[in-house]
């Protein structure tokens, strides 16, 4: 997550929203963790599992990239550097992409 949160900051004055879904864990678990790490992003709780179950999660950690129209670009499955180059390269691209629309 700390890179996440990096992304987060670097991209938040633009249009860029990134939100974090718990899935089935006790809120009082994820609220420590988001207070300890200091997650400048939301964190939303998924009690139930049913989030996921519609994004077809299969594994965690799960991300999906979704554009200005509300349209999946993009899914990764696993861990991944998202403070690294070509991640905010991609940011970049996509942010760009909506602004010509």
């Amino acid at each position: 997550m700390p890179s996440l949160a990096k992304l987060y900051n670097e991209f938040q004055d633009k249009d860029f929203v990134l939100l974090a879904i718990d899935i089935q864990e006790k809120r009082e678990i994820v609220e420590k963790y988001v207070k300890q790490e200091k997650l400048p992003f939301p964190v939303l709780m998924d009690f139930t599992g049913q989030v996921a179950f519609k994004y077809g999660v299969r594994g965690h950690p799960a991300h999906y990239l979704i554009n200005g129209k509300g349209e999946l670009v993009a899914s990764v499955l696993g861990a991944r550097d998202w403070a690294g180059n070509e991640t905010r390269n991609l940011i970049r691209f996509l942010l760009d992409q909506d602004q010509e629309e």
